[in-house]
Formats: C-alpha cells, structure tokens, sequence
C-alpha cells in the first residue's frame, strides 16, 4: 500500500466506497445557472518561489480529493431527479506542466455530468511554481475551497515531513454533509407567509439595473455573441503595512472592512451610472454571499453552505460612501442577524423542486444583481499553527515558499457584470475586479479599479 493510501485509510476510509448525496436547491441552482459565456467557476493560484516537489504534490492532491468527496463527484441526473456521485476511482488527477511546456488541459468550462467540479495545475515557473486551482461553484463555496487547501498543504508537509505535528490534519465528518442543505427557521416578529410572499415577488419583478455599457463597446459588432467566456480580471494588492492602518483607521466609522467595502462599491457603481446615461430612478442591487456554517460545520468537508445578502438603492441614494455607510452597516447588520439569507435558500427550493421551471427563469437572462462582493478572508488563517511562517508572514511548505494567493470570484453572470472579491494573506490584503469584457474594456476596468483603492488609501490616510 502507498503512502497516500495509507493515510487515506487513516483519515478518509470513506474514499473507497461508492457515495451519493441528493443536490440541494442551491446546488441545483448553480448547477443548472452555469453557461459558456459565464461559467459558475472561481480560481485560487497559489504562487511559490522555491521548489516543489511534482510527485508529492500529486499525491497530496489525491489524498485532499480523497478526503473532500463533492470535489470528485459528478452529477446523475433522471426523470427523478439528480444526485452527487463520488466514485472510489477515476479521480481527477493533479496535471503537473513543466518549464515552457503547454498546458493542453486548462479550462474554461466544467461540465458536471462528464468530470468533477475540481481541476488543478502544478506549473513551474522562472521562480518556482505555480498551483492553480479551479472550483465549480455547484460543488464547492469559498470556505469549501479553503477545507481543500487545508488537506492539500498539510498532506504534501506529511509527505515531505516538513510537517510541525505528526498527525496535523483537522477532524473531518463526510455525515456533515447530510447537513449541507439545512437551516433552523427564521424566527423574526410579525413576519408573515404574506410578508415574505411579497418580499419574494418584489425581489423578482423588480429588478436592478445592471452596469451600463461603456460608450466604445456599444457599436461592437461581437457584442454578446462572442464564444468562449467574457470574464476579464485585475487585481490590488495593500501591504501589510497598509492594512494594519486600515484596520485602525476603520474603527473611526464603527464599521467592518466588508460594511465599508460594500458602500465604496455602490459610490463607485453610482458614479459610472450616472456617467453613462442611467436615469436617478433606475435600481441598483449589491450581492453579498454569506457563510452560514455553524461551529459543528467546521468539520464538513469541502461543500457550498452559503446564501446571498441583498442591498438595494435607487441611483439618485448613491453618494459619496461615507453618506451611505452609516445606514448600509445596520441594514447588513438586520440582515444577518434575522437570516434573510436562509428565506433566500427557500425560495430557491421551491423552484428547485421544479427544474423546467427553474431553468425557464434561468433562460430570460434577468439581471437579479447589478454587482457581487464576497470576502474569502485569509484561507491559510487555520493552517499558521501547523506549518512554517516566516519572519514576513509568508507560509512554507518544505522548501518552498508561498509568496502570494490570488483569487478570482465571484463568478459572473449575465446581468451581472461586476465583481469584487476581497482576500487576506501574510498580514495583506487584495482586491481582486472581475468585469464583462462585452461591457468595459481593460484600460477601463483597470481605471475603475484604481478609483476603488484611491477610496481605500483615502481611509488608510485619515481623509
């Protein structure tokens, strides 16, 4: 027996049975949601100066799919309904492309029904290696994401026994996963069926407009018919030093980095408005994903155990971030604490129960959000007590060191065109712009971006 299998056996003897689970609505939802153009992916790359062994890498990714079952699962779908199947064998393995070779095997789209919803590529670089992952939203959230680097880094320190503890890996339980797709109740006062009816209808019927088209891109002859995917990406990056000034200087508003990351963004979403045409009346709505494990989810493999928040504003309510803050952080505040993202779950169950229908309403192409921000924090927060750090903040693993982590999610949809996303690693912080190209071109975005931090470095020097 190999070593991973060993340690397989001892931590994942689940890994050779055969398991299904039955999707839950939101699963059904991100998996029927996905399309060409925009695909329901994200990446994380994890990038290393220094050197990376290939065949311990593959086998450290083996044993974190071994252990983390929906991330080598496809989907079984009939006339009753589709379920999750993890096979003991045939995983997606580890592709490991050398210095100047092609990588043949990167993609742009998973389909579910064909492959699982995990690809990876260890490439060498001038410096050391890059990892790439890509995740199908349908399997796996953020969190899940981070359950899988955990498994992945710890795996390959065991196995080069560069690890701090002989035995480092955190207590998994696959039974979690029964509970992936459950809620306790919302319990608000005077909160009706007839209320959250409404509620439910207005979310519909009244929908948000999404970002205007730049001014050059509105006579391309492409437009929406390009094949392939239409995502573009930038990126900033704070220093440490910028952060801990951040941190500080945040505490003047009574305010968390997400509270004033969300006002920033709809300042910024109301100035382009304004600037391209969109009437003082027209409706803008900000999604913000929230995390709904428990304590005792801590122990679920990887999986999707989130919702969505919903802020909604009319154009002429968008004014300097500052003016919006105050109200924005007690309406995140009421949001979280009554679980509006629970109802959300159940909405979708009902649709989910009826999948022409659900894939009706997916065909229209509405725009239910005009933008997404979602905060992944530090993915390697749980993993400082197991491995080396440094003196700067960076994580090693063996000999190499892992110089930077970079995200690109949300994913996009078709009315929704703009993406923040927002993650922390050694003490700094980036934010990452995903963008429609079929609606702002690089040097744009690049610019919308710059306009973003400026309203960050404003806050970090007291202005």
């Amino acid at each position: 027996m190999s070593h991973v299998d060993t340690l397989l056996a001892q931590h994942a003897p689940w890994a050779n049975t055969d398991l299904q689970w039955a999707l839950t609505p939101l699963e059904t939802f991100l998996w029927l949601d996905d399309r060409p153009q925009y695909p329901l992916l994200f990446q994380i790359t994890l990038r290393f100066a220094g050197s990376i062994d290939p065949d311990a890498m593959r086998d450290a990714w083996r044993f974190a799919v071994g252990r983390n079952p929906l991330l080598r699962a496809t989907i079984r779908a009939n006339s009753r309904g589709a379920v999750w199947h993890a096979s003991p064998t045939g995983w997606q393995e580890l592709t490991v492309v050398g210095m100047g070779q092609e990588n043949s095997r990167k993609t742009s789209q998973i389909d579910l029904e064909k492959t699982s919803g995990l690809h990876g590529w260890l490439c060498q670089t001038s410096i050391g290696w890059d990892l790439n992952m890509i995740f199908h939203h349908a399997c796996c959230d953020g969190h899940g994401a981070r359950v899988f680097l955990q498994d992945l880094a710890l795996a390959y320190s065991v196995f080069r026994r560069s690890c701090l503890h002989d035995d480092p890996f955190f207590t998994t339980d696959i039974t979690r996963l029964l509970k992936r797709g459950t809620h306790p109740p919302i319990e608000v006062a005077n909160d009706s069926v007839w209320l959250r009816t409404y509620r439910s209808l207005r979310f519909i019927l009244l929908h948000p407009k999404p970002i205007a088209r730049e001014l050059l891109l509105k006579n391309d002859p492409l437009g929406n018919d390009r094949s392939g995917t239409v995502i573009g990406f930038c990126s900033h990056t704070f220093s440490a030093e910028q952060v801990v000034r951040m941190q500080e200087s945040r505490k003047r508003y009574d305010a968390t980095v997400n509270d004033i990351a969300v006002a920033m963004l709809f300042d910024v979403i109301g100035d382009w408005q304004r600037t391209h045409g969109m009437r003082s009346e027209s409706r803008l709505r900000v999604t913000v994903p929230i995390d709904l494990r428990t304590r005792e989810d801590e122990r679920m493999s990887a999986a999707n155990r989130y919702s969505y928040l919903f802020l909604n504003r009319s154009l002429k309510e968008c004014k300097a971030w500052h003016e919006l803050l105050p109200e924005l952080k007690r309406e995140l505040g009421y949001l979280r604490n009554t679980q509006r993202g629970v109802e959300l779950l159940g909405n979708i169950g009902v649709f989910a129960s009826r999948p022409r229908i659900m894939r009706w309403v997916l065909q229209r192409q509405l725009c239910f959000s005009t933008a997404v921000l979602t905060n992944l924090s530090d993915p390697t927060r749980r993993l400082r007590k197991r491995l080396r750090v440094d003196s700067e903040g960076f994580m090693w693993l063996d000999k190499a060191q892992c110089i930077d982590i970079q995200l690109q999610t949300p994913p996009l949809r078709p009315g929704t065109r703009w993406a923040i996303g927002i993650l922390e690693y050694a003490g700094r912080m980036t934010f990452s712009f995903q963008y429609d190209t079929t609606t702002i071109a690089a040097p744009t975005a690049a610019s919308v971006l710059q306009d973003y931090v400026q309203k960050w470095h404003d806050v970090i020097d007291g202005r």
